[in-house]
């Protein structure tokens, strides 16, 4: 209907401005503080982790190895006299390398053996340590006989204990292979002084 003349005609509607949808709230900052700490822990507990684990392995790789022989080459059979009623004794030291899982270590001597070839193909070791305190046995071939200046230890060639010897067992015998080439392998170890019972300190 159109509106008679002379009256003021109305003006068109404008359409209504669009609401804006509220912001989200801002996240309170002792929340991001938490966030933060806590991502901070996370990642410094990975990186502990790796080291930790291994000091886990290094300190039980000793458990482990308890008790087993270390495989040493010491010489070739020939090198070993063979006479009648008993070849005379040879000593040697037991040189070996060490590893871990990082590192290896120089050779070294980890201790010391006299090996006594008895047959064609039969020798004998005995760790070269007094099994009466752990001092070093010397041979003394005038008395055929094995000596501990420490303590007046004295053993027989065969490692039995000799005469009024305060130890109170014999020389300690350890397994030998022999391989090919005729090299002579002494599974070394060490065992308690001053006991009866031959009890290993590997």
């Amino acid at each position: 209907m159109t509106p008679p003349e002379g009256e003021p005609q109305p003006s068109p509607q404008e359409p209504p401005a669009p609401v804006e949808a509220p912001a989200p709230p801002a996240e309170s900052t002792p929340r991001r503080d938490f966030l933060k700490t806590a991502a901070c822990a996370a990642l410094g507990g990975c990186a502990i982790a790796a080291p930790i684990g291994a000091a886990v392995v290094v300190l039980a790789n000793p458990l482990r190895s308890r008790g087993v022989p270390l495989p040493v080459r010491i010489t070739t059979l020939s090198a070993l006299p063979l006479t009648e009623p008993h070849a005379p004794p040879k000593f040697f030291q037991v040189v070996t390398e060490r590893r871990d899982a990082w590192t290896k270590f120089p050779a070294r001597a980890i201790g010391a053996v006299f090996l006594q070839r008895t047959g064609e193909n039969e020798v004998v070791a005995f760790n070269a340590a007094c099994p009466h305190l752990g001092c070093a046995v010397e041979y003394r071939a005038g008395r055929a006989a094995f000596y501990c200046p420490c303590h007046n230890s004295e053993f027989a060639v065969t490692g039995e204990v000799h005469g009024k010897s305060p130890s109170r067992r014999g020389l300690d015998t350890l397994p030998v292979e022999l391989r090919e080439e005729g090299e002579v392998w002494v599974y070394f170890e060490n065992f308690k002084a001053g006991i009866a019972q031959k009890v290993s300190l590997a």
